[in-house]
């Protein structure tokens, strides 16, 4: 019998065991890579990065964990629909402008309530007067919303889905990606929440207005391209 022929649990029973635990090893060990792959795609500054941020800073650490867990079951509905085979969808013309339209509106009126941010508002949250409900329903659609959100999970999706023999293991593993965000997100408010109370509100206003600056940015980027695909 060839040694090859003894490393599998049909031609040698006695490492069944031993090849289930590797087998489970390192499917874990594929798992925690993806985690940390989502940690350091959470790190890059975006479109939900800047608004955690503002939102943590200005109205609390549940506003700013509230917000990621919305990106989160949007990113989550969009791997279903990639994974169960809806995603011809994203490739029709009339969705894609749908899609820069409404990705660009929502950023935009983000990018607006930011600039209009005042210090009475910074100072209800401290006293816990503000209610971060909202905060799920604006990070859900800022990621159904995004082409580039919606661009990042196809790109991934392909590799993975070719990585992998199973489309389970492939899908387990973007999903970890997606949950390596949810980690990032819930640091980085938990570290903001714990220092804004030392950053004097005229500070955190002039960081609203910055960040709202760039969250006009991104919505603009998404209103031009709406505007080329129409005409």
């Amino acid at each position: 019998m060839l040694f090859s022929q003894t490393l599998t649990a049909e031609g040698c029973p006695t490492f069944r065991p031993v090849l289930i635990f590797y087998y489970n090893f390192a499917s874990m060990e594929n798992i925690l890579q993806s985690i940390v792959i989502g940690i350091s795609i959470a790190a890059i500054p975006g479109p939900i990065f800047f608004e955690l941020v503002r939102r943590t800073l200005t109205k609390g650490f549940w506003s700013g964990a509230s917000l990621s867990l919305g990106e989160f079951l949007g990113n989550f509905l969009l791997l279903i629909l990639i994974f169960f085979g809806l995603s011809s969808f994203f490739n029709y013309p009339a969705f894609q402008i749908l899609l820069y339209a409404l990705g660009g509106a929502i950023l935009t009126g983000i990018g607006i309530a930011a600039l209009r941010l005042r210090e009475s508002d910074i100072e209800k949250s401290h006293e816990g007067e503000i209610k971060s409900g909202n905060s799920v329903l604006v990070g859900f659609s800022i990621a159904i919303s995004s082409p580039i959100v919606i661009a990042l999970w196809f790109s991934l999706s392909g590799s993975y889905l070719a990585k992998f023999s199973s489309e389970f293991l492939a899908f387990l593993n973007i999903f970890s990606i997606a949950l390596g965000f949810v980690i990032f997100f819930f640091a980085l408010a938990a570290i903001i929440h714990r220092t804004r109370h030392k950053i004097p509100s005229k500070y955190v206003i002039i960081l609203s207005k910055i960040f709202g600056l760039i969250l006009l940015g991104y919505g603009g980027s998404f209103l031009y391209k709406f505007l080329t695909l129409l005409i």
